[in-house]
């Protein structure tokens, strides 16, 4: 659009330069009538009026993108902060600890910003998509008889999900099962029943997803499930003593 005015008003002044024989090699009529003086001067005032009337236009479409800019650059502010009361919402309903909320936002929301050039209030698909992914499969572990060592890195993948969606499971009262003690403590957050935490990442999930405007999981209710029944063996089993594994009883320790 803007080669087409520069160029009809660069043929104006063309054509008014061959009119009145400014142009040597151009040469139209020896005499110009005063109507060919208006028609000229007509001529090279449509020209100026169609640059003003371009220039215009042109300012009218930058103070329409900076308006827009502006809108989503408040979008932006105010999506971020709905974001960080829904995260404090979660915290205070299922006792989790959330942390670097602003991190999270990110996230999931990599292209927001504010320059206010974009704003997309979905949530980035393949991190919902990996999280949903890697629910289904700790459940899938559930409706089997995992040994011990599977139930080592299930632990660990139910600890490894809830830091992806940054936050931690709240701290136990009763006894906490802590993995490779002799290497590097592993804190799990997982006591004498794995429903409570398995309960949790879905709950916490299922909340950001909503938010994303994805589709949320269901969640695994261990109401008399035979996992919890073989999970509670292998739990009893480190309490006892393990090479590798054990379980801290705070009740039982000094507080002095």
């Amino acid at each position: 659009m803007d080669r087409m005015v520069w160029g009809g008003c660069a043929l104006l002044f063309f054509a008014g330069g061959v009119y009145f024989n400014i142009l040597p090699d151009f040469t139209w009529k020896k005499e110009a009538s005063v109507a060919d003086v208006v028609g000229g001067v007509s001529a090279i005032a449509a020209a100026f009026a169609a640059y003003a009337s371009w220039k215009a236009a042109n300012i009218s479409k930058q103070s329409a993108e900076d308006s827009k800019s502006f809108t989503r650059a408040q979008l932006y502010v105010s999506h971020r902060q709905d974001f960080i009361e829904l995260l404090d919402y979660i915290a205070t309903e299922l006792k989790v600890i959330f942390f670097r909320k602003n991190d999270l936002y990110r996230k999931l929301f990599p292209k927001n910003h504010y320059s206010g050039e974009v704003f997309d209030a979905i949530g980035q698909a393949d991190v919902v998509a990996q999280w949903a992914f890697k629910y289904s499969s700790i459940v899938a572990t559930t409706k089997g008889i995992p040994t011990d060592l599977e139930l080592d890195q299930w632990i660990i993948e139910c600890s490894n999900l809830s830091e992806e969606m940054n936050f931690v499971f709240p701290q136990l009262a009763e006894p906490e099962l802590y993995l490779y003690a002799s290497i590097e403590p592993i804190q799990t957050q997982f006591g004498e029943s794995p429903a409570r935490p398995v309960f949790l990442l879905a709950e916490a999930m299922n909340h950001l997803l909503a938010f994303c405007g994805r589709e949320k999981v269901e969640p695994l209710v261990m109401d008399d499930h035979p996992f919890e029944k073989h999970y509670l063996k292998y739990f009893q089993k480190i309490k006892k003593g393990h090479p590798m594994h054990y379980v801290r009883d705070r009740s039982k320790e000094s507080t002095v």
